[in-house]
């Protein structure tokens, strides 16, 4: 098999990365802080600057030092000229090395930062890259008992210029080589070092002399992330200097950066500017550059809550610093995520001015790295699965690892080093798709003898590349436990359970097996130390409890199987949200909303029916006819009311039909065509029918007319059907007659 020369460096990094170690398999420990550097920022303070370039090396110097991520980092400030003569140095150390913990050490850079000048003749104000470069790396090589990495900033407007510095030699005319030999020197030392280089050229600045610093330097200070390599920037002013130099520092340190938004503000005024911090970032500073001292600034969290600047509010911490200067920053520890608003306040009488606010964030992310068969044998299958895991939890949520890159491979004793292809994709391995773990799946080499190693490594803009590594054995003849931890997903309230279990299979008779929960808070235990399985295939239940007092939020963890030997047998990834319980008010509001939305949608079908039924009760289209005898012309006519109701009523005097109101006959529609009547006593007639008159108790006859009925057919109005005639032929056309009642 052909093996790239980044999958050899993959594994090579192996060597390079901490891992945390168990007894056979590396697990995440809970993410703390970013990684800790130590910046060195080399300042141009030659004569060929302007005023305004010297106010814009210090902002940007400034906004370094009150950026900076980590509390334990620490930052120097070196300004740098030449020296020409006696009494003159090259180098000056404006802010000595110094931490960035508290707010007072912020401060202290902040306002020494300010000492930064452009010189006179008299001070050298030539430009000697070599002596600042060597001061530097001099102040890298202090002792260090916390590794941080190391990174240097050179801002310059100009070219190597020493022709005037007697150090280099005799002769002007070779000065400026035997410098550029000493960088070259001093190149090798902080590539041997680690030490990266990012240069920053305004003006007139040397792009090839530039690029040389950057290429010379340390280059991969973030695994392959392209985008951290050291690499020369030349801009077109000084005004371009904060944001290109914000920008390098980022990408230094293996950080993310969210746009520059920049407004004006106006004297007496107030504007709003708003930066967005993602999910994965774990620490982040927003950074604002506001010019004037003057100007207040206040910051607000995506729920539109004002935060301090010093102290804790909602899981996060917070400290400001810079707020007396032209720069300031807000550092964030756990930020919530989303976009924040800035606002800046002008007092009266402050020039019109741009401000503008970035952020800077890192997530302190750790890998966790799982295998289906800890003890594979040769030629058997194992799945591989990688997740990211934050300071509250894991992250799940694709959109939250876009831009993030899952890899793993394995290697050991008889085998080549084998790259294992992972995917959120639901398929194959994956158990499940868009749930933050990445699977993939390796057939471990027939040739495979001894210890296996199975490395899982997550890289990604914002997040120093973080490598787990999984150390196990091919199974021996002893080895004849083989175990499966299956615990799905799930949503609990504090004092719940979740149900997992262990399928077990043993091949030599009955054995002991212990579980136990790492990596997992103190708020979650599990039910049982351990258990018992007889030979054979055998089922075991078991329980995740979570406090009573548990707080909300992503729980994860690792449910550890190990054999009677105490070497691993299996484990299963631990992904428990914690809600707290639904307050009563909420509940009874989510019944009425319930309730609501039931009769929202069952109220027009209930309307409707009522309408229906009205409508095919509706007498309205009726109209009686009272008759001397069947056949002959009706004597009178009665039509029945709108709009009172399904029943009408009615009675005859003098041989007429007169509309009452509760008394006399009763009037309704029954089924079908049918038209019911029923007598003053109460009894009910015999069912009307159009053309079929019933007999009256007073020895006249009554006929209904349905105009509803006569729609109904071919669509035309046939008139009046005419009462005992048989046949739809012989009907006759109806005259008025007296007494025609119309209402």
């Amino acid at each position: 098999m052909r093996v790239t020369s980044s999958f050899r460096s993959l594994f090579a990094l192996i060597t390079t990365t901490a891992v945390v170690f168990v007894p056979t398999a590396a697990h995440a420990a809970p993410p703390s802080d970013v990684k800790p550097v130590r910046v060195v920022i080399l300042v141009d303070e030659s004569g060929s600057l302007s005023g305004q370039d010297v106010s814009r090396e210090r902002a940007a110097a400034q906004l370094i030092a009150l950026s900076e991520l980590s509390p334990r980092s620490q930052v120097a400030v070196v300004g740098f000229g030449s020296s020409n003569g006696p009494g003159q140095s090259a180098v000056d150390i404006v802010c000595p090395l110094t931490g960035v913990e508290t707010a007072q050490d912020r401060e202290s850079l902040s306002r020494c930062v300010e000492k930064l000048r452009r010189r006179e003749a008299h001070e050298g104000n030539d430009t000697d890259h070599a002596a600042a470069l060597e001061q530097a790396l001099d102040i890298m090589n202090e002792p260090d008992d916390q590794q941080r990495a190391k990174i240097v900033f050179l801002l310059t407007d100009g070219v190597l210029d020493v022709a005037r510095s007697p150090q280099y030699g005799a002769d002007p005319r070779d000065r400026n080589a035997n410098a550029r030999r000493q960088i070259a020197g001093t190149l090798g030392d902080a590539r041997e070092g680690r030490v990266q280089i990012w240069p920053l050229g305004f003006g007139s600045a040397d792009q090839a002399g530039l690029k040389a610093f950057a290429d010379g330097g340390w280059r991969e200070p973030c695994g392959t992330l392209e985008s951290a390599r050291p690499r020369a920037r030349v801009v077109a002013g000084s005004a371009d200097v904060e944001r290109s130099l914000l920008e390098a520092f980022a990408y230094a340190r293996c950080a993310g950066i969210g746009e520059s938004v920049t407004d004006s503000l106006d004297a007496g005024a107030t504007v709003d500017l708003h930066v967005t911090i993602p999910a994965v970032a774990t620490d982040g500073s927003i950074v604002v550059v506001k010019r004037d001292r003057r100007i207040r600034v206040g910051y607000f969290d995506p729920e539109g809550r004002p935060v301090p600047k010093q102290g804790e509010q909602h899981g996060s911490t917070f400290q400001g610093a810079g707020e007396s200067g032209p720069v300031e920053s807000l550092r964030i520890r756990n930020p919530v995520p989303g976009q924040w608003r800035i606002r800046l306040e002008s007092p009266p009488g402050v020039a019109r001015q741009d401000v503008s606010a970035t952020v800077v964030w890192q997530g302190a992310l750790r890998a966790s790295i799982s295998l289906s068969n800890p003890r594979p044998r040769p030629g058997e299958q194992v799945d591989v699965r990688l997740r990211l895991q934050t300071r509250s939890g894991t992250i799940s949520d694709p959109a939250e690892l876009k831009g993030l890159r899952f890899s793993a491979g394995l290697s050991g004793e008889g085998v080549p080093p084998l790259p294992i292809a992972l995917g959120d994709t639901g398929e194959g391995p994956d158990r499940e798709r868009g749930d933050g773990e990445f699977s993939g799946r390796v057939t471990v080499p027939p040739g495979a003898t001894g210890a296996l190693s199975f490395l899982g490594r997550v890289t990604g803009t914002g997040m120093a590349g973080d490598a787990r590594v999984y150390e196990t054995r091919i199974a021996g003849p002893a080895d004849r436990v083989r175990a499966q931890v299956r615990l799905a997903r799930a949503t609990v309230e504090p004092g719940g359970e979740v149900a997992g279990a262990v399928s077990v299979t043993s091949d030599a008779g009955p054995a002991r097996l212990a579980l136990r929960l790492l990596d997992a808070p103190a708020t979650v235990r599990l039910s049982a130390g351990e258990l018992q399985a007889p030979a054979g295939h055998s089922e075991h239940a078991f329980t995740l409890h979570v406090a009573a007092g548990a707080a909300g939020g992503r729980v994860s963890g690792t449910v550890q199987v190990l054999g009677p030997d105490g070497q691993l047998v299996a484990d299963g990834f631990v992904d428990v949200d914690v809600r707290p319980p639904t307050p009563w008010w909420q509940r009874a509001l989510q019944a009425l909303v319930i309730v609501l939305a039931v009769v929202a949608v069952a109220l027009p079908f209930l309307l409707a029916r009522r309408r229906a039924r009205r409508r095919a009760a509706d007498p309205s289209d009726l109209t009686l006819h009272l008759f001397e005898r069947p056949g002959e012309p009706y004597v009178s006519r009665l039509q029945a009311p709108l709009g009172e109701g399904p029943e009408f009523t009615f009675e005859v005097a003098n041989g007429l039909l007169v509309r009452t109101y509760g008394t006399g006959y009763a009037v309704r529609r029954g089924q079908g065509r049918t038209v019911l009547v029923r007598d003053p006593q109460g009894r009910e007639l015999d069912p009307l029918v159009p053309g079929r008159p019933i007999a009256l108790p007073n020895g006249l006859w009554l006929g209904v007319d349905d105009g509803r009925a006569r729609g109904a057919g071919d669509g035309g109005d046939a008139g009046p059907p005419v009462y005992g005639s048989p046949e739809p032929s012989q009907s006759r056309t109806h005259r008025p007659m007296p007494g025609d009642d119309l209402l």
